[in-house]
């Protein structure tokens, strides 16, 4: 018996140790971008670049935006064209920017 739970325990700590760089792996960027102020309505969550929001059905609808990680790049127009603006942080009310209702593509910055 003893023999057995030494074993166990040597095939739990090999599988920990396989596991350990996927669990070491840095988080991927992520931003959620909302149709209301304050993070409210409607919701997508981006994990990579999206050229075009209205593959999503998002285009022109974003009102608020929560950066979970990453640094962001919101354009007005699609393809990143157009008046741009980079976001390392939160926007409650994109109004305040006069970005409101007008973001077509976003990306992550690097």
């Amino acid at each position: 018996m003893r023999m057995f739970k030494t074993a166990f325990l040597a095939a739990s700590c090999a599988s920990a140790l396989w596991g350990a760089p996927a669990a070491l792996a840095a988080p991927r960027a992520e931003i959620i971008l909302y149709q209301d102020d304050n993070f409210g309505g409607d919701s997508r969550i981006v994990r990579d670049a999206v050229p075009d929001l209205g593959w999503i059905h998002f285009d022109d609808r974003v009102s608020s935006v929560e950066v979970r990680r990453g640094v962001w790049e919101l354009c007005q127009d699609s393809h990143f064209r157009g008046r741009c603006i980079t976001l390392d942080h939160d926007i409650s009310k994109l109004s305040r920017l006069h970005f409101d209702d007008t973001i077509s593509s976003v990306r992550r910055v690097r």
